[in-house]
């Protein structure tokens, strides 16, 4: 969940995000994410667990949850930190230059995928290993074609916010 009420003029319908809560008129943006940071909140809906260290799978996963992953499939299944790392990975797909970890934290084996810890401190080294161009490119689905006018358009914003100093990656 994310906190952007300093990104628009009037608080955002949360569904109709370029109407005013009460619809009372357009909500406009008044700046970018990148330039004013906005705060996430991870939440769960309680359907995150904590279990004993080394314990096995103790229930089966939630209604509507991820079903792909090994442990749902196995009976004696290995702890959530694991499974919490394939979930994240498989939301990460289509990032080529952190294929490496991807491939990791989707092992089939648990076992061997990365616990959350190194996996972050992983991502981290990646990161500050990549230019500010490519921290700067547009995210696109595979496959996915940009629009000219669109990239133009990123691109144009792009150079002025470097211009001004203002980093690839927003920090608060």
């Amino acid at each position: 969940m994310a906190d952007a009420h300093h990104l628009y003029n009037a608080p955002p319908h949360p569904f109709a995000r370029h109407m005013k809560r009460d619809f009372s008129g357009k909500a406009s943006l008044v700046a970018s994410p990148t330039t004013k940071p906005v705060k996430y909140y991870l939440i769960d809906f309680d359907l995150s667990k904590e279990y004993p260290l080394g314990a096995t799978r103790l229930e089966e996963p939630p209604w509507g949850g991820d079903q792909t992953v090994p442990e749902h499939l196995l009976p004696n299944a290995s702890p959530q930190e694991f499974i919490d790392g394939w979930k994240f990975a498989k939301a990460k797909k289509g990032f080529d230059f952190m294929r490496d970890l991807i491939d990791d934290m989707t092992n089939p084996d648990p076992q061997k995928r990365p616990q959350m810890s190194e996996a972050n401190s992983r991502l981290k080294t990646i990161i500050e290993g990549l230019s500010d161009w490519k921290l700067r490119s547009p995210i696109l689905e595979v496959g996915q074609r940009r629009k000219t006018t669109r990239f133009i358009k990123h691109w144009s914003t792009q150079l002025i916010r470097k211009a001004r100093g203002v980093p690839a990656i927003p920090k608060p």
